[in-house]
């Protein structure tokens, strides 16, 4: 991680700019003010694809002739707007990106990006320009489109994107095939699809089961979380939902279920839940008896047998080792 507030004020700006051009390409800043310029920059390489934040204070960055013909390696730079605002110039086309909101540059030709709002970060992906040629004619009203997550469609690339940018170390190992999804989504919700009866479909719908999967992942501990609410979340009908789900071979309560049995036995080896009770409800269960017996079907021991074998007895509460007394 680049962090100029680890840099001295006289420095800052000079540091940034090499910053720009060692992660991403040679580029060229104009901020409003140098004089306690802030700013940061994280990056994670993914497979053949790095996967960065930047944020900063207001300025302009720009790709110029100059800087093209500094670089000989050509990349696509899908930039995910996560605060602030940005505009972005390229091939005679401009959009501005909000939060929730990505355009595509193409390092080779000269672009524009305006950051006109005083704090704003970023999640950009830096994509060789021949996997992305690939899929799609980068020329072919690509570049400087904005997809946003108003849409059924970007808020399902978008989500997808974020799961990515925020634990691209533990997704490593599938980064190959991760990659490969990105680039369909991408090609899809930009239109660029040439038979979307085919692979795109199927792509869109296994990238769904993932989005459904995440967001389950993260809402399960409420126990209100149902299939109607995720589906009305990712704008799609529930009969919809549970058909996406049913390729993939889980049904939402099962995935739901999963997740809550989980998290149920962290919890019951946690010393924060004194009590059974505790534990469940933390999983967001919110009927012990069906929770006892879920357990006792998945684990083979009641709940409070599977606390008493915790193998740490400094996990254990008080509660249970007075009960192993």
């Amino acid at each position: 991680m680049f962090d100029l507030q680890e840099i001295g004020t006289s420095s800052r700006f000079s540091y940034w700019k090499e910053v720009l051009c060692n992660v991403y390409v040679a580029l060229e800043s104009a901020p409003t003010s140098r004089s306690n310029f802030v700013g940061s920059v994280t990056e994670h390489p993914f497979s053949n694809v790095s996967v960065s934040k930047i944020s900063s204070q207001r300025q302009v960055i720009t790709r110029s002739p100059k800087g093209i013909r500094r670089d000989s390696e050509a990349y696509c730079f899908l930039n995910l707007q996560v605060k602030g605002s940005c505009r972005v110039i390229q091939a005679d086309r401009e959009t501005i990106t909000d939060p929730g909101e990505f355009s595509i540059v193409d390092s080779t030709e000269p672009f524009v990006h305006d950051y006109f709002t005083d704090e704003w970060e970023m999640v950009s992906f830096k994509i060789p320009k021949a996997m992305v040629a690939t899929k799609m004619d980068i020329r072919r009203d690509v570049v400087a489109r904005k997809v946003s997550d108003k849409t059924p469609v970007g808020k399902i690339v978008v989500e997808y994107l974020m799961s990515i940018a925020q634990r691209p170390d533990s997704l490593e190992p599938s980064a190959l095939d991760l990659n490969r999804v990105m680039l369909d989504f991408i090609e899809l919700s930009l239109g660029q699809s040439q038979d979307p009866h085919q692979g795109p479909r199927r792509t869109f719908r296994s990238g769904l089961c993932r989005s459904i999967s995440n967001y389950v992942e993260l809402h399960f501990a409420n126990p209100q979380m149902s299939p109607s609410k995720a589906a009305a979340h990712f704008g799609i009908s529930t009969r919809y939902l549970h058909m996406v789900l049913a390729e993939q071979g889980e049904t939402f309560s099962q995935k739901l279920l999963k997740f809550r049995l989980g998290q149920s036995a962290r919890n019951l080896i946690d010393r924060r839940f004194a009590t059974i009770s505790e534990a469940a409800y933390g999983a967001g269960f919110n009927d012990l008896s069906h929770f006892s017996r879920a357990f006792r079907a998945h684990y083979g021991m009641s709940p409070r047998e599977y606390r008493n074998a915790a193998p740490d007895e400094k996990y254990q509460t008080r509660e249970t080792r007075k009960q192993n007394a």
